[in-house]
């Protein structure tokens, strides 16, 4: 039950990214939290300067798709088959991009108190937190090392028992 509400967190990670990555690639103008911060409307600002904020909102929207993606690939493949690899990446790529997300957001508040959607971003982390957590994934090294130490034990034992006979 647990593997399957942490799949979910995921899963729900992943869509949202890609809802995320989705709106900023297909915008034709900075957020209304972008034209709350910087004081003037999108109509107003510099071509020069469209041009470039649309590029790079096109350059996140594209890693937020991507990132949203890949959350969904590993979290379907990798933890059905219980991949030590997905088990442990998937919390670490999640938690580094919302971390960027809600440092990104909470800097923009704190410095002109527009209104950034920061709070979608902490709920990110929480969420990610949450299925690590229930995930658990160190619980499977424990358990891998204490069979790989019991394997070398009862090899150790094997070795022993056949030096006697030898001697």
């Amino acid at each position: 039950m647990r593997m399957k509400v942490a799949l979910g967190i995921y899963l729900v990670a992943g869509t949202v990214a890609v809802w995320l990555g989705t709106t900023y690639f297909t915008s034709r103008q900075f957020m209304s939290y972008h034209a709350e911060a910087v004081g003037v409307p999108w109509p107003e600002v510099d071509a020069g300067v469209q041009t470039l904020v649309l590029a790079l909102m096109k350059f996140a929207g594209g890693g937020w798709i991507g990132l949203g993606v890949v959350t969904i690939v590993m979290a379907l493949a990798g933890l059905r088959t219980q991949s030590v690899v997905a088990r442990w990446t998937l919390p670490a790529g999640t938690l580094i991009a919302w971390s960027a997300s809600f440092a990104a957001t909470w800097g923009v508040y704190q410095a002109t108190g527009a209104a950034t959607p920061w709070a979608p971003s902490l709920a990110m982390i929480g969420l990610a937190l949450l299925a690590f957590v229930l995930d658990a994934p160190w619980a499977s090294v424990v358990r891998n090392t204490m069979s790989e130490r019991s394997d070398d034990d009862s090899l150790s034992a094997s070795r022993r028992e056949s030096a006697r006979e030898q001697s």
